[in-house]
């Protein structure tokens, strides 16, 4: 705010005139409803993904002309010492005086009368930003999508093989569900939602350079989501009323799909959703070296879990099915899942519901943690295999 300008006898701000006694006529707010009206109109055309210079000859012919017209801001030698006008909104306001333009961001423009002698200051940085601001004004509109929001020819394979291999679990899972009811209750949500997510992509993928990142994305969360449910679901007692080669089936699937995921790490702004998952989920993962049927865990959880085991079966020497509410929450802090104890005594759950619990069982008891659900459910097979080889 340094260099003092020439009073001039007009003050005009969005191409409203402001008298002297600073009362502006009321056409300021019609205006800008007319320019916000036309630019909601100019993105409606452009998602109609019309051709960039259709779009151009539109900005240029009913919206630039407003705009020039309104941007024009005078200020004009007032009877008061400060004036001071405040702008609202996010982005700035294109300000000219006396044919000097710069942008004016979110805040107060102070207009000072030194000396007695009613003259306008400006601040010199305003300038830096004028050149640019119409290009920006511009470019919102001139780019259907941006560059980087494109697919390139790689990445574009890569997703095609991600979505031919989601579709293969799908449609197992599909074909399974039809002998098995309770597989389509649990995992509906979750196919309806990956499915859903996979026709937006292969229907942008019929246009040539039309594929963004931001459906690829919501299709690669809704598909591991899937993969976690199925995962999480097979690990419990419904492994166990499946027929072999169904669960076979569904395993492979898995495999599969997980092998896709992780190729699509390779693709950098998919590594953020790739690699948020819960970290109990390193519980279990599906073996990578032709054991498609079988679940591994990592060998530190391993390790640890052998060593709770048999710290578990010297403290609990009673059959699982006659454990008592206290002795269910032994089990869960030999677990390392001691928080639950509280609430598994207070829904009086003994050694034989333990054994009959599932997921959504869990979800109701409050155990809302995938690594979680996924050991107490891992826990619960063995006590089921343990009893099985007491018994035998």
């Amino acid at each position: 705010m340094d260099s003092p300008i020439t009073s001039v006898e007009s003050f005009r701000f969005l191409g409203t005139t402001i008298t002297q006694d600073l009362k502006w006529e009321p056409t300021i707010s019609s205006l800008i409803k007319k320019a916000q009206q036309r630019m909601y109109f100019l993105r409606q055309l452009r998602k109609a993904k019309l051709p960039a210079q259709m779009l151009v000859q539109f900005y240029t012919a009913i919206i630039e002309s407003i705009l020039t017209s309104s941007i024009t801001v005078w200020f004009a030698g007032a009877t008061c010492r400060t004036v001071q006008i405040r702008i609202l909104g996010e982005e700035g306001v294109p300000v000219q005086v006396d044919g000097e333009a710069w942008i004016q961001p979110p805040g107060f423009i102070r207009i000072l009368h030194k000396n007695r002698t009613q003259t306008l200051t400006r601040d010199q940085a305003f300038e830096n930003t004028l050149k640019s601001w119409e290009e920006r004004q511009r470019s919102e509109f001139l780019r259907p999508q941006s560059q980087t929001e494109i697919l390139s020819e790689d990445e574009a394979s890569l997703i095609s093989d991600f979505g031919q291999t989601a579709g293969a679990l799908i449609h197992s899972i599909r074909e399974v569900a039809e002998l098995h009811s309770q597989l389509e209750q649990e995992l509906a949500h979750a196919v309806n939602a990956s499915s859903k997510a996979m026709d937006v992509v292969y229907k942008d993928s019929r246009s040539p350079g039309a594929l963004r990142r931001c459906v690829v994305l919501q299709m690669v969360t809704n598909v591991k989501a899937l993969l976690s449910e199925t995962e999480l679901l097979l690990s419990g007692n419904m492994s166990m009323q499946l027929e072999r080669p169904h669960q076979e089936q569904l395993s492979s699937a898995l495999s599969s799909l997980s092998n896709q995921i992780s190729r699509l790490s390779e693709v950098s702004w998919l590594c953020p959703t790739i690699d948020q998952s819960d970290s109990e989920s390193a519980l279990s993962d599906v073996s990578k070296r032709g054991r498609a049927a079988k679940f591994r865990l990592v060998p530190k959880f391993k390790k640890e879990k052998n060593n709770r085991n048999k710290e578990t079966s010297g403290s609990l020497s009673l059959p699982v099915h006659l454990w008592s509410p206290e002795e269910v929450g032994q089990w869960l802090e030999a677990l390392s899942l001691s928080e639950y104890k509280e609430i598994f005594v207070r829904h009086d759950v003994r050694g034989a519901e333990l054994l009959g619990l599932e997921r959504r069982d869990l979800k109701d008891l409050g155990v809302s943690k995938v690594g979680h659900m996924k050991r107490i459910l891992q826990g619960i097979k063995d006590l089921h295999r343990s009893s099985s080889a007491s018994e035998a």
